[in-house]
């Protein structure tokens, strides 16, 4: 995670700067998991747009179309981002600027001085999504993608809190949303996240902004039911209005929830609401909000202004200020990953920001406790952008000379480490107690065996029980039940999932033993072309792996060693678990794609695997590539169902499958 001490502002080139801001424009719109706070962004974005005022970087919105799995459609909304400022002055300056647009008479014989009036609404924190409609009935949701083309995610939006699938009249036209997941949703989100014991990129959501662009992006749907949705314009066939807040009252007549709106005739007024939002609204706000949009009123206006690069000039967004806050630092804790790497993260005293008391704040790496010069004693700025758990941004007080001796051994194994660019690795993963105990759980938690919570692990290891992921099968009822806290039921609950998890497929074998560098997508890849058996992948090489596409030189090598360093791993797993290799005769679904909703009267899971080992590909989402959806209940509203039917997509019970293979 960048942070504004990470850079040095004077002496970067514009080509670096630029490139680094791509790449973080890139990482928030399609992966929700950005790369630096807003406030670093906005920063070094203002940084930027001094040294080169026409970088390409200016000429974009939002991201290019990356390939995300969804289909791609052109919008017909303007779906363009905003002019930024952050302060009155500049807010007054910006719409000053405007004036002499305004100095010629307008069609309407509209003179009026462009602070007369204003609506302000407060600026979501979400995705920004437009909904096109057909004599009123719902047709498309696309995302706002690179301005001019987003995808396809209305399998989705369907089964969102306030989306309207039909409006209240025969509108034809398109609507502009936010996606949203409030305050509320998002903490139930990470519970029911928490539940399932997911990890990796589908696990715990950073903050509701992440979670509504994950959400709205999961091609498989889960938890969209979580995310709401808030219009914030309109566009009709037929021009009849002449305001901002008309569309407001128009979307509000066809049944939509638009964002709080207010009219006013100044800047003094303005100012009044933001002053208020910061003060006790923005806390209190059911949803994140980070600033205001400031919009001329008067249409007709807006249309002389027009816009530059995607940006309306009639719009502002009227930023926030970071929420931050001062603490001390009180220590600083070297923590070890299951894959080795060793992180610190500050213990510091604790302090309350935006309602929350905070007791801990990432640091990222080793080098930016160099580059911070961050010493116990010190007095820090903390801010919540970016994760749940806040980044130092500076030192406001520097109390202790230097910064913190960087550790040269593990502070678990002491094994001598590793520097790897800015970070810290212990080699030690065959004898590193945090990373054999955190990769025995990533075996838990990827074949989805529940209820071995850390501690139990770890007692289990320490017992001499498990040493090894294979170990786990041959636990017993008394080897769990005799452990603290555990007793005969929960013995025999755990016991069951790891009895269910007893034939595995190959590609279930090399992802649960937790190989660095090698996912599952990359495992299957290969399956598929023909490294279909423990051996082959056992003995992958490095031109087999460099003949494939998407692997190149560092990578193969990274993979290869990653096999060599699980090997006893992956032979515990096989030893103890039956291979379920498809048979010859199993390809009865060669050159198919299935899609799968609804409840089933088998895990999911095993469902895919039948699909996967018969020849057939399964896919998360429907498209027009689908050849079969399979559900037991065709009469369902599900997305993916009104999806296939839309399509054409042939639609299939369990039991009609069966008849397939």
């Amino acid at each position: 995670m960048y942070s504004l001490a990470d850079f040095d502002l004077e002496s970067i080139s514009p080509q670096k700067l630029g490139e680094i801001l791509v790449d973080a424009k890139k990482a928030y719109y399609t992966t929700g998991r950005p790369i630096m706070d807003d406030h670093t962004y906005d920063t070094l974005e203002a940084v930027l747009k001094k040294k080169a005022p026409y970088h390409r970087l200016f000429s974009k919105v939002g991201h290019d179309n990356f390939d995300t799995g969804w289909e791609k459609k052109a919008h017909s909304l303007t779906m363009g981002s905003q002019n930024k400022v952050s302060t009155y002055s500049d807010l007054v300056h910006y719409f000053e600027l405007k004036k002499k647009i305004l100095s010629s008479p307008l069609s309407k014989g509209d003179k009026r001085e462009i602070g007369e009036d204003f609506l302000v609404q407060p600026k979501c924190d979400g995705i920004s999504l437009e909904i096109e409609y057909q004599n009123g009935q719902l047709v498309d949701a696309i995302t706002r993608g690179d301005g001019h083309t987003g995808d396809v995610i209305t399998q989705n939006v369907v089964k969102m809190k306030q989306v309207v699938l039909s409006t209240a009249k025969k509108f034809t036209g398109s609507v502009r949303c936010e996606i949203l997941v409030t305050k509320k949703d998002f903490i139930k989100l990470n519970q029911l996240v928490k539940k399932t014991i997911l990890s990796g990129p589908e696990g715990f959501y950073s903050n509701p902004r992440n979670a509504a662009s994950g959400l709205s992006q999961r091609l498989d749907g889960m938890y969209s039911e979580l995310c709401s949705l808030y219009a914030t314009d309109i566009s009709v066939n037929t021009p009849t209005l002449d305001t901002e807040l008309e569309k407001i009252n128009l979307l509000k007549n066809l049944g939509f929830t638009p964002v709080e709106s207010h009219l006013c005739h100044s800047f003094e007024e303005v100012e009044t609401i933001y002053q208020n939002f910061l003060r006790r609204d923005r806390g209190d706000y059911p949803f994140d909000i980070d600033g205001l949009v400031v919009k001329i009123n008067n249409l007709n206006i807006a249309q002389s202004l027009g816009e530059k690069n995607g940006r309306p000039k009639y719009q502002v967004a009227y930023k926030f200020p970071a929420d931050s806050n001062q603490s001390v630092i009180q220590k600083i804790i070297w923590q070890v990953g299951p894959l080795g790497s060793v992180t610190p993260v500050a213990e510091i005293e604790p302090v309350e920001i935006s309602g929350a008391v905070i007791n801990f704040a990432s640091l990222g790496n080793y080098d930016l406790v160099i580059k911070k010069n961050l010493n116990l004693g010190d007095i820090i700025e903390i801010s919540r952008r970016g994760d749940v758990i806040p980044h130092i941004e500076s030192v406001v007080t520097k109390v202790t000379p230097g910064h913190v001796t960087i550790p040269t051994h593990c502070p678990a194994c002491q094994t001598p480490l590793h520097r790897a660019d800015k970070n810290l690795e212990c080699p030690n993963g065959h004898h590193c107690l945090p990373q054999i105990l955190g990769s025995l759980k990533l075996f838990c938690d990827r074949l989805n065996i529940l209820g071995l919570s850390d501690k139990t692990i770890e007692k289990l290891y320490h017992s001499g029980k498990v040493k090894q992921p294979g170990d786990f099968y041959k636990l017993q009822l008394h080897d769990i039940a005799n452990l603290d806290n555990l007793g005969e039921k929960s013995a025999k609950n755990i016991l069951a999932q790891i009895d269910s998890k007893r034939s595995l497929s190959l590609k279930e074998v090399f992802n649960a033993a937790a190989i660095p560098n090698f996912s599952a997508a990359r495992i299957q890849q290969l399956i598929l072309v023909g490294f279909d058996t423990p051996d082959k992948l056992l003995n992958l090489t490095l031109e087999d792996l460099l003949s494939q596409k998407g692997f190149q030189k560092t990578l193969a090598q990274k993979i290869i060693d990653g096999i060599n360093f699980r090997q006893e791993w992956i032979i515990s797993i096989l030893v103890n678990t039956t291979l379920s290799t498809p048979s010859a005769q199993k390809k009865s679904l060669s050159g198919l794609n299935f899609a799968i909703t609804g409840t089933l009267s088998q895990p999911r899971a095993d469902l895919v695997q039948q699909i996967e080992n018969s020849g057939g590909k399964f896919h998360s989402t429907v498209t027009r590539h689908t050849n079969y959806l399979i559900t037991n209940d065709p009469s369902s509203n599900s997305a993916k169902l009104i999806a296939a039917k839309k399509l054409g997509v042939k639609i299939i019970t369990e039991n009609d499958f069966q008849k397939l293979l």
